[in-house]
Parts: C-alpha cells; sequence; structure tokens
C-alpha cells in the first residue's frame, strides 16, 4: 500500500546506527531555534492519539535507508519541541514518525526546540494559542492534559486521524500558516460525515475515495485549508 504513503516519512533498520545525526544533548537550558538530541522516550505527546496504520506502514517502508540518507532525512523532517517549566520536553508535530521510529527501535532522535515556557499556571493555555497542543480525541471532545498519553508508544490509534492524512497528501486540503494539528479538525469532521464507520487496511481506498468527494463539499468550507489544490483542479477538469 506504498501508494498513501505520506511523503518524506521515511524509516530505518533497527541496526542502523544513530550517529550520523547525533547532537548535543538537549537540556533545559538549550537555546530556542536550536537543534539538540533528545531520547524518544523524554517526548510529551501533545495529542490524543495518532493514524495507527500510517505509523505501521512508515515503519514498513524505506527500512533500507542508510545512515547519510536518514540524517538527511532527520534534518528535513524538523522535529519541533517545547520546553515546559519543569524542563521536560514537549513535541508538537511528527508525532507519526516519532512514534513509527520508536516501533523501529530508535530510540535518540534530532530535534529543535522551537519555545520555552516559564509560566507554570498558564502553560496550557498558551501551548493552545501558540496552537502547540490538540486538547481534544478523535471524536472532537474535550481532553484534559491530564488525559494527554504520557509517551509516545502509549498514543492509540485514531483510524480517522490515517484517513485526514492521506486526504492532506492527496491534495485536498492544506495546513496554514503552519499551523499543527489542522489534520485533527478534518478527522473529527470525516467521522461525524461518515458517521464513523470502521476503517482499516481492507476498506481504506474506499474510504478514502468518500472522504475526497466530501473534502471539496460545500459542508466542509470552513475547516481549515478548503478547497485543497486538488479540489480546484477537479473542478477545472470537469469544467473543460
Amino acid at each position: 500500500m506504498k501508494a498513501w504513503l505520506l511523503p518524506g516519512c521515511f524509516l530505518i533498520v533497527g541496526a542502523l546506527s544513530q550517529s550520523a545525526w547525533a547532537l548535543t544533548p538537549c537540556q533545559s537550558d538549550t537555546a530556542v531555534g536550536s537543534w539538540c538530541e533528545a531520547g524518544i522516550e523524554t517526548l510529551h505527546p501533545t495529542q490524543g492519539g495518532v493514524g495507527q496504520l500510517q505509523v505501521d506502514e512508515t515503519q514498513a517502508t524505506l527500512a533500507d535507508m542508510n545512515p547519510k540518507q536518514l540524517d538527511k532525512l532527520m534534518k528535513k523532517k524538523e522535529i519541533p519541541v517545547v520546553i515546559a517549566p519543569d524542563g521536560g520536553y514537549w513535541l508538537v508535530d511528527r508525532h507519526h514518525l516519532t512514534k513509527a521510529l520508536w516501533q523501529q527501535g530508535v530510540k535518540q532522535v534530532r530535534v529543535k526546540v522551537i519555545g520555552r515556557l516559564q509560566d507554570k499556571d498558564n502553560f496550557w493555555s498558551q501551548m493552545q494559542n501558540n496552537h502547540w497542543a490538540w486538547l481534544k480525541d478523535e471524536k472532537g471532545l474535550p481532553l484534559t492534559p491530564e488525559q494527554l498519553p504520557t509517551s509516545i508508544d502509549k498514543l492509540p490509534d485514531y483510524p480517522y486521524r490515517t484517513l485526514a492524512g492521506l486526504l492532506q497528501d492527496a491534495g485536498y486540503f492544506s495546513k496554514q500558516d503552519q499551523v499543527y494539528f489542522v489534520e485533527f479538525a478534518w478527522a473529527s469532521w470525516l467521522g461525524k460525515q461518515m458517521q464513523w464507520m470502521p476503517i482499516d487496511s481492507a476498506n481504506l481506498a474506499a474510504r478514502l475515495q468518500q472522504a475526497k468527494r466530501l473534502a471539496c463539499g460545500s459542508d466542509a468550507k470552513d475547516l481549515p485549508g478548503y478547497p485543497g489544490r486538488q479540489c480546484s483542479l477537479n473542478q477545472s477538469k470537469t469544467a473543460n
């Protein structure tokens, strides 16, 4: 099923040396804008789940990458973190890639510190104001910070997040202004529109075709990134 891979989500075989992207270990005082190396087990998720089908397919593909290719990937695919008042590292994007790396046996990753927050009492409001956290589940219901998974390996499966990711990859919506978590808004909307029908590897292609039709409809107009370039292309082909 390589046709629905997210572009650039490449992986490494478990035995591959990680020295290719080794950096100075992250510290609580690492400068904002700096790159450093962090253990995946120390990265706290800022979302409730991932599309596990995407994660598994990512892990299963491109496992023959050599250290040089992996180094190039890890430089290109920025894994952004925010340092909390207690010195903890909060992952604000690339949850899918990071979990796939973890499943593959990779323990250390290159991350970029994009922010440091020092106000403990207003930490989560600041995280949300900066679009650095998504405190809703797959169905769009509120989550408290305490309900977030405590580590990458504990992220549960959100099947409609897989569907939204593939829809984005196909060009039916796009992220605007580099705002994270756009896919979750689409995932909960698609689930409601499709009455939360089960999604698995056997029916994924059919579900994606239905999602494409829904994404170009007027009912999706209030969602971020609507309409995507593919909707415009389809309309042009129809007009001609």
